[in-house]
């Protein structure tokens, strides 16, 4: 059979009521001839049925297809699904398609005008991480090629900082910085309480935000009155999930850790299982546990207090302090105690290289009024002084 539909006469030429006789007269009614026979279309000649023999070895269940669309650490995933929903708004917007599967092009615009809207480069690619993670997600690995994109992202993370507005990191809480900002917890109150537990902690186990609001009252284990053991279950670096243990011998941890044990005790909240950071309101009230997410604090929230305390500290740094200011807090100060950075990555063990804990230690060194070089060329270059002639000096 053609392309062409194929039609087929259905009826037949209706039969003359007459005489046999074509030139009988007969005593009628005149009537209108009958109408021509109808023509219909004839239907189409039915294809045989293609059935698709599908091996079920070849098939995920819907278990593992769930579980596949939302792997991943859960802060990262959060993070992709809001990025994809922005940038699928963009697309409708301008009448493209976002995918999955995503075109190279459409990524490439995207990403070329959030460059127009001056979002830092941080953005932008973070941007096409989340598109690349959504389609592999969908199935497409391999889609959609991001080259163009990156490309664009490059040139505006150079403009960036030859203007001067390179990426800033946060400023690391040291031990200087903690105690001012420790002063200003109130030890009279649950939300002083629990700043002071939040502070500490992060700055003893080097914990990001997200790892702080993972921490169960249960992760603490007094192992006598001068030590406790934190259990930090998950972590970025944690790659098999085991978990890492931190010993804890400072008295001014243990001691608000005490206090603030005993808060959660008096309320009936000092189960195992429980977050052991809590939301308080202004009345001093223990806010109920999150049902949506089973955590008491989020990293928000974690962030703000940080940031606040630091302002109200007064601190020199204080708008460039954020929570992971907590983290860097000790490599900064093992720095500017003289350790090198292969030290401070080892003695720690919370870094697999030492890129980000020589810019901690470099911070702490030069806090401390010390060059951050050493050995033969630092002895070099500090013999380097310029001798200003008697009366030639500016600030005299």
């Amino acid at each position: 059979m053609s392309g062409s539909e194929l039609e087929t006469t259905t009826g037949h030429p209706a039969e003359t009521v007459a005489d046999t006789t074509r030139d009988a007269v007969v005593d009628a009614e005149l009537v209108d001839d009958p109408p021509a026979p109808t023509r219909l279309p004839a239907a189409r000649e039915a294809a045989p049925a293609v059935v698709e023999v599908v091996d079920i070895n070849d098939t995920l269940t819907p278990e593992a297809a769930q579980d596949l669309a939302s792997t991943g650490r859960p802060n990262t995933r959060e993070t992709y699904r809001t990025r994809w929903k922005m940038f699928a708004q963009w697309c409708v917007e301008n009448g493209r398609h976002p995918g999955p599967p995503t075109t190279s092009k459409n990524l490439a615009s995207y990403i070329a005008h959030l460059r127009r809207q001056d979002a830092p480069p941080g953005t932008l690619r973070m941007a096409i991480a989340a598109v690349r993670s959504w389609n592999a997600r969908a199935g497409h690995e391999q889609t959609p090629d991001t080259a163009p994109a990156l490309t664009i992202y490059q040139d505006h993370r150079y403009a960036w900082a030859a203007a001067g507005r390179g990426q800033r990191s946060s400023a690391p809480v040291d031990l200087q910085r903690l105690v001012r900002m420790l002063a200003v917890c109130p030890a009279g109150t649950s939300t002083g309480r629990r700043d002071r537990v939040l502070l500490l902690l992060g700055y003893h186990i080097r914990a990001r935000a997200s790892e702080l609001t993972a921490l169960r009252v249960g992760d603490l284990e007094f192992v006598s009155g001068e030590l406790v053991v934190v259990t930090k279950r998950i972590s970025k670096n944690d790659r098999n999930d085991a978990g890492r243990e931190y010993e804890i011998d400072d008295p001014a941890c243990l001691a608000a850790l005490r206090a603030w044990l005993h808060d959660l005790e008096e309320r009936g909240q000092d189960a195992r299982h429980l977050p052991l950071l809590r939301s308080v309101d202004q009345w001093d009230n223990l806010r109920p546990v999150s049902a949506r997410t089973g955590l008491g604090l989020t990293r928000q929230a974690v962030n703000t207090i940080v940031k606040a305390r630091a302002r109200e500290a007064g601190v020199d740094v204080a708008d460039a302090i954020t929570a992971h200011g907590l983290r860097a807090g000790v490599p900064t100060d093992l720095g500017a105690a003289g350790y090198t950075a292969g030290e401070i990555r080892d003695i720690t063990g919370d870094w697999a290289s030492t890129e980000m804990v020589e810019r901690y230690r470099k911070v702490g060194l030069r806090r401390a009024g010390r060059r951050t070089d050493s050995g033969r060329r630092a002895a070099a270059l500090s013999m380097l002084r310029v001798d200003v002639p008697a009366g030639n000096d500016p600030a005299e």
